[in-house]
């Protein structure tokens, strides 16, 4: 009885988890926006650790704001940026 508490209990707090840190990505994703560099790797992994811990949690309105917003972050972050300089800007 108490594992299936237990499971609960960590779902629930994933769920909170992946929102929380998805709003800590956009506060150090919007800093390197700004043009503090360094902010740049901590908001993608704090993108990917969100979007595990998404998918971790129960099926809620919070879990799915946190997995797109952790996945937009990521598309923006890590994608677009590799997708630029390997077919678009290819030349020195």
């Amino acid at each position: 009885m108490k594992i299936g508490k237990r499971r609960v209990t960590i779902e629930k707090s994933t769920q909170y988890g992946s929102f929380i840190i998805f709003l800590i990505g956009v506060v150090f994703y919007f800093l390197a926006l700004l043009g503090r560099d360094t902010f740049l790797l901590p908001g993608v992994i704090t993108a990917i650790v969100g979007t595990v811990t998404g998918l971790l949690g129960e099926k809620t309105v919070l879990r799915k704001i946190g997995l797109f917003g952790n996945g937009l972050i990521l598309v923006i972050g890590l994608l677009l940026p590799f997708v630029v300089t390997t077919f678009f800007w290819n030349k020195p």
